[in-house]
């Protein structure tokens, strides 16, 4: 079943011939699926996504365009551009369907699926219609859950921001400079850290620290007043 959001495609074709018999495949999305755009080149295409990032979320392109800007690298540097964009290849090129060498070299460069084009004396499509639509469907779907993931990275960025904030180490002296350093390199290791100091020197504040400097970042941070707990409740309460 189609998404309740419409598709937006580019197509990078060129030859006429061709984009007419996608346009015909694409008829049976029932609308759903709006080619926006079309090139025939891939720097046109680039110049189109630097401009406008945004406007499409699936491109289908031609494996062998004219121009110098074609396959693998064309693939390569749209996702540069806009890494959420999902690509579909079409390809007249002679190959075997479990040529997985091709295949693997796609979807490496970022790719997300790639089809054969039917024979020219088909007029009618360029594909199987059905597998051709949900392919697209499910690029879009993998696209949106991409931009979803970033956006809510952002959002646990700033919050790690926000916190970190509140949890500044002051001073510029050597020794600051020196347990900044150590809070770093604690940081980069999977190792336990043991904190010690005398009750108001800070050990919260490094060890709050040395979590959100971690790759643990975007985990909980759960501290714990083992003084307030009393002997018998201890192991429960940290080991459950």
């Amino acid at each position: 079943m189609l998404s309740d959001a419409d598709i937006h495609v580019l197509l990078i074709e060129d030859e006429e011939y061709d984009v007419r018999r996608i346009r015909n495949t694409l008829k049976y999305s029932g609308g759903r699926i709006e080619i926006v755009n079309v090139v025939s080149s891939g720097r046109a295409a680039l110049d189109l996504l630097s401009a406008r990032p945004n406007f499409c979320e699936v491109v289908i392109m031609d494996m062998q365009i004219a121009g110098g800007l074609r396959g693998e690298d064309l693939i390569r540097n749209i996702k540069a551009l806009a890494p959420a964009v999902q690509i579909i290849v079409v390809t007249k090129m002679t190959i075997n369907i479990t040529d997985l060498e091709f295949a693997d070299r796609l979807l490496r460069a970022g790719a997300f699926w790639y089809c054969t084009k039917y024979p020219t004396d088909i007029e009618a499509y360029i594909y199987q219609p059905t597998d051709f639509i949900i392919s697209i469907v499910n690029a879009f779907q993998k696209g949106q859950l991409m931009a979803e993931q970033t956006r809510s990275t952002r959002r646990l960025q700033r919050n790690i921001e926000e916190k970190l904030e509140n949890r500044q180490l002051l001073g510029e002296s050597a020794t600051m400079q020196r347990l900044r350093s150590l809070i770093r390199q604690c940081a980069e290791s999977d190792a336990p850290v043991l904190i010690t100091g005398a009750s108001g020197t800070g050990k919260e504040i490094a060890a709050t620290n040395i979590h959100y400097g971690s790759r643990r970042r975007f985990e909980n941070f759960v501290p714990i007043n083992c003084g307030g707990l009393p002997a018998e409740l201890i192991e429960s309460e940290l080991f459950g």
